[in-house]
Formats: structure tokens, C-alpha cells, sequence
């Protein structure tokens, strides 16, 4: 019997040998695997970085144009608050000219019933000017009905 044993010997050699090949292979892969799944993942990470770099680029130059457009927006408006605080002043100015040229009489010189012009002579001949008639030249004392 010694070598009917040592057939069955060689045998189980043979086979653990083949078993522990496919098992050792089997290992290998299972062991490769996550690294090769960790070397996607590293990939995919990069991928993605790169497009969210790219996205807070996009982000960062839309903020600047819109940022632009308001500066602009401002510049004008702030251009249109000078002209306009200029115009005001060149109206007050023409008022107190105005004010300084005509007179205001007391109660007393016009008496209890009559009434100032709701027009001063000043802005009643700038309008005439525009084109509506010649600005006409009343005399200072005139009643309102000759006006």
C-alpha cells in the first residue's frame, strides 16, 4: 500500500497546489481591486477640482462684470446728481436775483385787496421768450388787469 498512499499523496499535493494558486490569484485581485478602485476615485477627484476651479472662475468674472456694471451705473447717476444740484443752484441764484430785483410791497402800499401777480415779470418774459409772444415791457407800477 505505500504506493497507493504516496499516489494519493501526490494527489493532494497537486491539488492544494492548484487550490492554492486559484485562491492566491483570487487574493490578488480582491487586493488589487480597491486599489484600482481607489485610483478611479483619485481620478474622479481630480475631474471634479478642475471643474470647480473652472466653476468659481465662471463665478469670480460674473461677479466682476456685474460689479462693472454697477460702478458704471453709479458713476452715472452720481454725474446726473452734480448736473442737477448745479441746475438747483442757477434756480436759486435766479430766484434771489429775482427777489432782490422786485420789491415786495408791505400790506400797506397794495392795499387790502389787491394781490401780487401769481406770475413774477422776470419768469413771465422767459416764458414769452420761449415763443409763445414778444416779452413786453409793463411799466413797474401798472394794475394787474394791464399786465
Amino acid at each position: 500500500m505505500g504506493a497507493l498512499e504516496a499516489i494519493k499523496a501526490a494527489i493532494v499535493l497537486v491539488v492544494g497546489l492548484v487550490i492554492g494558486w486559484l485562491v492566491g490569484g483570487l487574493y490578488a485581485e480582491l487586493v488589487s481591486l480597491p486599489a484600482a478602485r481607489e485610483a478611479g476615485v483619485q481620478s474622479e477627484r481630480v475631474v471634479w477640482e478642475t471643474r470647480q476651479r473652472e466653476a468659481e472662475a465662471k463665478a469670480e468674472a460674473d461677479r466682476r462684470a456685474a460689479q462693472s456694471r454697477i460702478d458704471a451705473i453709479e458713476r452715472d447717476f452720481h454725474q446726473r446728481e452734480t448736473e442737477r444740484l448745479a441746475q438747483l443752484s442757477n434756480l436759486e441764484a435766479a430766484l434771489d436775483q429775482e427777489a432782490n430785483r422786485v420789491p415786495i410791497p408791505s400790506a400797506a402800499d397794495r392795499g387790502a385787496v389787491a394781490c401780487r401777480p401769481a406770475v413774477p415779470r422776470g419768469l413771465r418774459n422767459a416764458l414769452d421768450g420761449i415763443g409763445r409772444a414778444a416779452p413786453r415791457n409793463d411799466p413797474a407800477g401798472a394794475p394787474a388787469a394791464v399786465r
